[in-house]
Parts: C-alpha cells; structure tokens; sequence
C-alpha cells in the first residue's frame, strides 16, 4: 500500500487517477486488499477498476467475484 501511495502522491498534478487492480490474483490466488485501495483512492480522489475475470464464479458469497 505504501507503494500505491506513493504513487498516488506524485500524480497530484495530473487531471485523473485511476487505480487498476486484480479482484484476484490467477496466480497465486491473493485477494486484492479493495477496502484499502479505496481509502487511498478516496484520500487521492482517484478511480478504481477492478478486473473481476478471475473471481467471478469462484470467490463471493454467490460467485459473482469480491
């Protein structure tokens, strides 16, 4: 995460962030940390896409991914 943020600091000046990430790691099966990823997006009024294709069916209370 202190990667991330540091990342996210030194983009201040430009007019979008987005942060893209896995929901799931495919392999080694590592779930993405989202809750922290969308502090620090929020905190750096940034956007979040999350690749979904290797959880969806697999992971979540009815398969539909984190």
């Amino acid at each position: 995460m202190a990667d991330l943020e540091r990342c996210l600091q030194e983009a201040q000046a430009q007019r979008h962030r987005i942060i893209a990430t896995d929901g799931v790691f495919s392999m080694d099966g590592n779930v993405a940390p989202l809750d922290k990823i969308c502090e620090l997006a929020e905190k750096y009024d940034a956007l979040v896409m999350v690749d979904e294709s290797h959880s969806a069916g697999v992971v979540g209370p009815t398969g539909h991914g984190v």
